[in-house]
């Protein structure tokens, strides 16, 4: 009586649990379905693509409420942004083609950072055969879903300076302006530590 009684506890438990935990998945707009993940895909053009990365992060109110997405084709690498709305996800920003500076990368340089209490979407790679550190040709992207901003970094050696020496480093203008410090300066930590500086 006593297993019987144990065994009828423990399936009724585990008839109840789903489905209350699948109503407040889609009661609130934090989280997402497969579903919604794959109809949001499928709308943003990047169903044509082979997929490298997907990672989740916090929006400011609400926990995996966004979506970056690494996707590639033949002409090149390419970052779509997905944000929880009622009923799904929507594009908030895909980047068009990205530079050569971009052209030689892998999954492991999507990542999504903490940077002052907002959580933004940092890319980087190389040109085809010109990855080698400070003689290299280097870029980094970084996105925020808070201002709706895309920030670049673009690293080039001088070809006219010593072997080993550092090159030229230029920002998007956007990182220039005001408001917008703490990206400049997470542009400029990101391309450290990807020369190895």
């Amino acid at each position: 009586m006593k297993n019987f009684l144990f065994s009828t506890v423990f399936c009724t438990a585990l008839i109840l649990a789903p489905s209350r935990a699948a109503f407040s998945a889609e009661d609130d707009l934090s989280g997402f379905t497969l579903k919604q993940l794959d109809t949001s895909i499928r709308n943003s053009g990047a169903a044509t693509q082979k997929i490298y990365s997907i990672l989740t992060f916090d929006s400011e109110d609400r926990y995996g409420s966004s979506v970056a997405i690494l996707s590639a084709s033949s002409s090149g690498w390419k970052i779509t942004v997905l944000h929880r709305v009622k009923g799904g996800l929507k594009v908030e920003w895909g980047s068009a083609k990205l530079s050569d500076d971009f052209s030689t990368s892998s999954s492991n340089n999507l990542k999504i950072e903490d940077l002052e209490g907002e959580q933004v979407v940092e890319f980087s790679g190389c040109r085809q055969h010109n990855c080698g550190g400070a003689d290299g040709v280097f870029g980094v992207l970084l996105y925020s879903s808070h201002s709706k901003q895309v920030f670049f970094a673009h690293y080039r050696y001088d070809e006219h300076k010593p072997i080993g020496s550092v090159g030229s480093l230029e920002f998007s203008n956007n990182a220039y302006e005001p408001g917008n410090e703490r990206y400049l300066a997470a542009l400029r930590s990101a391309m450290n530590k990807t020369l190895g500086l």
